[in-house]
C-alpha cells in the first residue's frame, strides 16, 4: 500500500450469480458460499490479501431501495445496472481510515453521497459465531454512474481473509490492474475523477494513461487502443460507449497453473505480451479476464 486508496474489490453484476460462481470455480478460484447483503443484493467472493474480486446479484426486490446514504441505494444502483447488461456497477477503494479518506477525497472535489454502516454474522471454524464490521462512504459522479465508487473499510478484515479461501488452485494472488474502457472525448473526466479519489496525477501511456492506487493500477483505453492490451474487443462490451470498467486484470504466481483449467473448462483466450485474456464476456460476467505472472 501507498497510502493512497487502493483498488479493494470491483463489484461483478450478474444475472445468475450461482452459475457465475460455478463459471469462477472453474477456473480455479476458490469461491465462498454465497452471501447477502441487507439492502438485497446477493453476493459470492474470490478473496486475495487486501483485495476480492465480488460476484453480486438481486435476491429481493423488495430490499433494494433500504440503507439509503443520502440519494444513493446501493441495492437499486446494482439492479439498474444489471437492467442494462452485467458487468462491474461500481467499486471499492479499501481504506484503514473511511472518515479520514472521504474528508480527503472531498477536499479535492469529490462528491460522497453519504455512509452506510453494516455488519454480517459470521461462523467460525470451531462453530462459534462473530460478526463484521463495515464502513462504506459512496461517491459518485454525474454521467460517469459505471465508475461510481465506495470507500470501504473493514474493521473485521480477519473474519473476512480466511487462509484457507486465499488459496487459489490457479494462483491468483489478487489484480494487477482493472482497465477502464473509454472514449478519447471521455478522457479528460475520467481522468479528473481517478485524480481526485486518488490524489496522485495520471501518467500518459501508449494507449491511454493510468492511474496508480494504493494497491493496483486503473488503466484507461479507448476501444481501439484497447486492441494493444487485449486484442479485438468484443461488441458487447459497454456497447453504448459509456466509461465502463471493461477488465479485471489478475497476477499469477505462474501461468501454468491457469492452463489445465482454461482446458478443462473450454475457455476461448488469446495470449497478449506475455499474459492470457479471457474473452467469453457473457461467461464471465459481462467482462474481460487477463492473467499476467507477477
Amino acid at each position: 500500500m501507498t497510502g493512497a486508496l487502493g483498488i479493494d474489490h470491483p463489484l461483478v453484476g450478474v444475472r445468475d450469480l450461482e452459475a457465475a460462481r460455478r463459471t469462477y470455480q472453474s477456473l480455479g478460484f476458490a469461491m465462498k458460499p454465497p452471501g447477502r447483503h441487507p439492502w438485497g443484493t446477493s453476493t459470492a467472493l474470490v478473496i486475495f490479501r487486501r483485495q476480492l474480486l465480488e460476484l453480486v446479484s438481486i435476491w429481493d426486490d423488495g430490499l433494494l431501495d433500504s440503507h439509503p446514504a443520502g440519494e444513493f441505494r446501493f441495492g437499486r444502483h446494482v439492479a439498474s445496472h444489471l437492467a442494462q447488461g452485467e458487468g462491474v456497477a461500481l467499486s471499492a477503494l479499501y481504506s484503514d481510515d473511511a472518515e479520514g479518506d472521504a474528508t480527503a477525497v472531498v477536499s479535492r472535489g469529490g462528491h460522497c453521497e453519504g455512509t452506510i454502516r453494516f455488519g454480517r454474522d459470521v461462523v467460525l471454524a470451531d462453530g462459534t459465531t462473530d460478526r463484521t464490521s463495515t464502513v462504506l462512504k459512496i461517491f459518485t459522479r454525474p454521467e460517469l454512474s459505471r465508475l461510481s465508487i465506495f470507500v470501504c473499510q473493514q474493521f473485521r478484515r480477519d473474519l473476512i481473509e480466511f487462509p484457507e479461501w486465499m488459496d487459489h488452485p490457479n494462483g491468483a494472488t489478487g489484480f494487477a490492474s482493472a482497465t477502464i474502457l473509454a472514449e478519447s472525448k471521455d478522457h479528460d473526466r475520467v481522468r479528473d475523477w481517478l485524480q481526485c479519489l486518488h490524489g496522485v496525477t495520471a501518467e500518459p501511456t501508449a494507449w491511454g494513461f493510468r492511474v496508480r492506487t494504493g494497491n493496483g493500477w486503473w488503466r484507461v483505453a479507448s476501444r481501439n487502443n484497447a486492441e494493444t492490451l487485449f486484442g479485438p474487443v468484443p461488441e458487447m462490451l459497454a456497447p453504448d460507449g459509456a466509461p465502463s470498467v471493461a477488465s479485471l486484470d489478475l497476477r499469477v504466481t505462474d501461468l501454468n497453473r491457469l492452463h489445465p483449467f482454461l482446458k478443462s473448462g473450454d475457455f476461448a483466450y488469446r495470449e497478449i505480451d506475455r499474459q492470457l485474456v479471457l474473452t467469453e464476456t457473457d461467461r464471465l460476467g459481462g467482462i474481460l479476464l487477463s492473467f499476467q505472472e507477477g
